[in-house]
């Protein structure tokens, strides 16, 4: 687990390739281009929340960009799901999604799966306080460790799920539920970090899902897995839910900072300047 003295994060949103959108943030942000890389005058870092890549015009672009930062000691970032993926792949020997990422892959798999700061915390989708304590000390630079994430019933492999990609249900049957593409989806992510105990599907779900379904509840052994967020805790950053502009993003302790820039075209960032409980008036976007 990463620490870092918290001078103030401004925290960034799944960027999936817009670097134009990234470079515009940075601005808005107040950071300055500096030896070839962008610095803060006050000493502040950005915190990227993973799934820099994939879906976006300039993914190396990017890449570019946050490497040069964070080699700068001007950013922390995390892995998400689509960098995990694209370091499975390497390991496994398979081709890339995108031949242009080669030369950060080695750089890709020095990032933590998830930091920890004085006053923080941030994860690409969940902080479950099991699969983090299954991977404290796990780095995705190690092929053993990668290698027994490739069977999602291993301890690892439910781990890095459920911290990358969310604690998933089963939906009901009928209606079929569709996320905000207008997709039919089997499971839907959830609340994690609420007691779920005896709620609906509609309470449940995040992002929501379409039609709500308010009379129906999810199987309680499914709602089982989840282990409810200590208000007590850290506040802890997020991205990965691809959130319509009308739900919030700021839950008590939770903040997640991802709507989703490729439809929306709108990228999101939280400045934290070390408040014990996140507000919202400190959400920036832009477009």
């Amino acid at each position: 687990m990463n620490n870092s003295s918290d001078n103030g994060f401004d925290v960034i949103g799944d960027l999936h390739g817009h670097s134009r959108l990234f470079l515009q943030m940075l601005e808005l942000l107040g950071y300055q281009a500096e030896g070839g890389s962008y610095a803060h005058p006050l000493g502040r870092k950005i915190l990227l929340v993973g799934d820099l890549i994939n879906r976006g015009p300039d993914s190396k672009g990017v890449l570019k960009i946050a490497r040069n930062m964070h080699e700068n000691g001007t950013a922390l970032i995390i892995l998400g799901n689509h960098e995990f993926r694209l370091i499975q792949r390497g390991v496994a020997q398979k081709p890339l999604d995108d031949d242009s990422y080669e030369p950060y892959l080695s750089w890709i798999r020095s990032l933590p799966l998830f930091v920890e700061t004085p006053t923080l915390r941030s994860v690409h989708a969940a902080w479950h306080y099991s699969s983090i304590q299954i991977l404290e000390g796990a780095k995705a630079s190690d092929d053993a460790f990668v290698k027994k994430t490739f069977e999602k019933e291993t301890p690892e492999g439910k781990a890095v799920n459920n911290i990358l990609s969310g604690i998933k249900i089963s939906l009901p049957l009928e209606p079929k539920l569709k996320d905000r593409f207008g997709i039919v989806r089997k499971k839907g992510r959830v609340r994690w970090w609420k007691n779920l105990e005896g709620k609906s599907f509609a309470e449940c779900l995040y992002s929501p899902m379409y039609p709500e379904v308010r009379e129906q509840i999810p199987d309680p052994y499914e709602i089982a897995q989840v282990e409810p967020y200590d208000e007590r805790d850290k506040p802890v950053f997020l991205g990965h839910y691809s959130l319509p502009p009308s739900v919030e993003k700021v839950m008590d302790m939770v903040v997640c900072v991802d709507g989703c820039v490729t439809k929306d075209k709108k990228l999101w960032a939280y400045r934290y300047c070390g408040e014990p409980l996140p507000l919202c008036k400190n959400l920036v976007s832009c477009e």
